[in-house]
C-alpha cells in the first residue's frame, strides 16, 4: 500500500509554501531601518522596536501587509519620540501599498506538484492573513482551480484546523497538511491527529519559529518531493 492511500485530503499553506511572501517583508524592514534610524535617539534599535510592536499588535490587527504597515508607522513614531517626518511616514505607507499590489511569484514546481497530487487526492488551501489581500493573491496566482476548498483565517491553531475540517467533513486522521511554518502549519495539525509536512523556506518570520518541539512530523526539502512521498 502506498503512503498516499492513508489520506483522502492534502492541504496546503500559501505564503512561502506556494509563492514568495516573506522576502517582501524583509525588504520592507530594511527600508524601514534606513528611513527611520536617522531620526531615532542614540541607543535605540528601530528594528527591535518594530518587532516588539508587531508582536503586540497581532491580537489587535492580525497578520498581513496592512497590519505590518500599521506596525511600521507606529514603530517609527515610537522609536523617534514623534520626530519622524511626515514624508518618511508617507514613504512607509506608499511602500506598503506597493506590497499589496505586487504580483504573485510562484515557487518552483508548485503548479506541477498541485496537478500531480490533485490526480490522486482532494486538495484544500488554508492560509492566514488579510482577507482582501489573500483573496487577491489566490485569485491572481492561477492556482485556485486546484482546490476543493479555500479558507483564509486570522490564525492557524489546533482549534482552527479542527473547526475547518469538521465543517468540510474531513477526518483529521486522513488529512495531511503541507507548509513552511512548524508553528502554524505542522504542529497544530499533528495535535488534532493529522499529518504535518514541513517544507522549509529560506527565511522565516521570527514569530513562526519554534525551537522546542517533540517532532512527530515529516520534513521534506522541496514541495516537489510530495508526490514521491505519497507514492512510496
Amino acid at each position: 500500500m502506498a503512503r498516499g492511500d492513508r489520506y483522502d485530503v492534502v492541504g496546503f499553506d500559501a505564503d512561502d509554501t506556494l509563492w514568495r511572501s516573506e522576502d517582501s517583508f524583509r525588504e520592507a524592514e530594511a527600508m524601514f531601518v534606513e528611513l527611520v534610524s536617522p531620526y531615532a535617539p542614540d541607543g535605540i534599535d528601530v528594528m527591535d522596536s518594530l518587532e516588539a510592536i508587531e508582536l503586540d499588535n497581532v491580537p489587535i490587527s492580525g497578520y498581513g501587509v496592512k497590519a505590518f504597515a500599521l506596525s511600521m508607522v507606529q514603530a517609527a513614531v515610537t522609536a523617534t519620540s514623534g520626530n519622524v517626518p511626515a514624508k518618511v511616514l508617507g514613504r512607509i505607507v506608499d511602500h506598503a501599498h506597493d506590497m499589496l499590489m505586487e504580483p504573485v511569484e510562484l515557487l518552483p514546481g508548485v503548479p506541477e506538484t498541485l496537478a500531480a497530487v490533485g490526480r490522486t487526492h482532494r486538495l484544500v488551501l488554508i492560509t492566514k492573513g488579510d482577507l482582501v489581500h489573500q483573496q487577491r493573491k489566490v485569485r491572481t496566482s492561477g492556482l485556485d482551480h486546484h482546490f476543493e476548498h479555500i479558507e483564509i483565517v486570522l490564525d492557524k491553531d489546533a482549534d482552527t484546523y479542527r473547526r475547518i475540517l469538521d465543517e468540510w467533513g474531513i477526518d483529521p486522521t486522513r488529512f495531511v497538511f503541507v507548509g513552511n511554518s512548524v508553528r502554524s502549519d505542522v504542529l497544530p495539525v499533528v495535535e488534532i491527529g493529522g499529518t504535518g509536512i514541513h517544507v522549509p523556506y529560506h527565511i522565516t518570520w521570527g514569530h513562526e519559529v519554534v525551537d522546542d518541539h517533540d517532532g512527530g512530523f515529516v520534513e521534506l526539502e522541496h514541495i516537489t518531493d510530495i508526490p514521491t512521498w505519497l507514492a512510496d
